[in-house]
């Protein structure tokens, strides 16, 4: 491939977040009393944590209200008290930070790519949860650098979140890949950035009027091919 580096989103990419924040929502949900309603609560609450993510990644709230927002929300729209939130935004993070699924063909992807590319990559999540769940999994050992946007106080799709990464390894636009899931916040940053966008598309969705993927695949391990074909 004719790129220096590849820079990977993490959670849907790398990361099986959909099992990961599962369990974790489960434990907290036992935890405070609503193991009785867990489908109907876990449901409610991926309505609102999308809508608030969704929120930041257009700067109107920050990382810090998301964390309790989301749960107010749920509890509200459950018609239950919502003062719980506060304490139960800090034990499920603790409960996500524990979780390190990877999604199939992850490991040999990052392997594959970091054989001849600088890795880097580059999250939206938070850094207590995180740092905690990257040091135990498998595969940070082949990045060369973790970009985590509570740290930078910056979010994709907002390019200054890569800047640090370009001026360590002296990288230009047209020599990074970007692979990534999100159409509202990867593919954007490509595009602000000037990079190339590898898609992990599964559900094989258009791409939204706007935006391109230079590279469009069903999952990250078929990027192993990808590279072993260029």
């Amino acid at each position: 491939m004719k790129y220096k580096a590849i820079f990977f989103d993490a959670d849907d990419t790398l990361f099986d977040y959909v099992s990961a924040e599962r369990e974790a929502f489960a434990r907290t949900a036992a935890a405070f009393g609503l193991g009785s309603r867990l489908e109907e609560a876990h449901e409610v609450y991926r309505v609102h944590n999308h809508d608030v993510w969704r929120e930041l990644e257009k700067g109107e709230i920050s990382q810090d209200d998301l964390k309790i927002e989301r749960f107010r929300r749920m509890l509200k729209a459950l018609g239950t008290d919502d003062s719980p939130a506060a304490a139960m935004s800090p034990y499920y993070l603790d409960r996500l930070s524990e979780q390190t699924q990877l999604l199939p063909g992850a490991e040999e992807a990052v392997r594959a790519a970091g054989e001849s590319h600088t890795l880097v990559m580059v999250t939206n999540g938070l850094t207590s949860v995180q740092r905690r769940r990257f040091a135990a999994a498998p595969i940070t050992r082949y990045f060369q650098r973790i970009l985590i946007s509570e740290e930078l106080g910056v979010a994709k799709p907002d390019p200054a979140i890569f800047n640090s990464a370009m001026e360590e390894f002296s990288l230009r636009p047209e020599e990074v890949l970007l692979v990534g899931d999100s159409t509202s916040s990867d593919m954007p940053a490509a595009r602000n950035a000037g990079m190339d966008f590898c898609w992990i598309n599964p559900d094989r969705i258009p791409v939204p009027e706007g935006l391109q993927a230079k590279y469009d695949i069903r999952s990250v391990g078929e990027l192993v091919k990808l590279i072993a074909d260029r």
